[in-house]
């Protein structure tokens, strides 16, 4: 195996890029010359790969073209959660107020409730909608009705 030709030449680096190129040198076992001609080649001669420059354009495409489409489903997300409250407020009106202190402690349970709901759809494979409960309950596991009707 035949040796490259080698031009020598001295070069002045900055403490911190010195500092860089020593530790860089030394976890891959290599001296500091060897490990600074293998950073001038990646950067000077290996990058200029064509092939190389289209397989890295080509991905930062694509993940352009997802960042898009996420972005697009986080802001019909955000505008679905802001006309539900707001046809939630349109339309149910406010408590009465002899029922205004049961009222605020059934929503506080019921708000914990939902966090824990929450909580546990955001953990590893889990999905908040396989938990949730569909349509109109007739037996209310929260006791709204009973809870309501005895301080009213």
């Amino acid at each position: 195996m035949s040796a490259r030709p080698r031009k020598k030449i001295t070069i002045y680096l900055e403490d911190d890029l010195a500092r860089a190129l020593d530790v860089d040198a030394r976890l891959r076992g290599l001296p500091v010359t060897r490990a600074a001609a293998d950073a001038m080649r990646r950067i000077y001669l290996d990058e200029k790969d064509a092939a190389v420059a289209d397989t890295v354009k080509m991905r930062l495409d694509r993940v352009e073209k997802r960042e898009v489409v996420r972005a697009r489903e986080i802001a019909i997300i955000k505008e679905t959660v802001l006309l539900f409250i707001r046809v939630w407020l349109e339309h149910n009106p406010a408590p009465e107020e002899e029922t205004l202190a049961a009222t605020h402690a059934l929503a506080e349970r019921r708000f914990q409730s939902f966090l824990e709901l929450l909580a546990e759809s955001l953990q590893p494979g889990r999905t908040l909608f396989a938990a949730a409960p569909r349509g109109r309950q007739s037996d209310r596991s929260n006791g709204a009705d009973a809870e309501l009707d005895a301080h009213a």
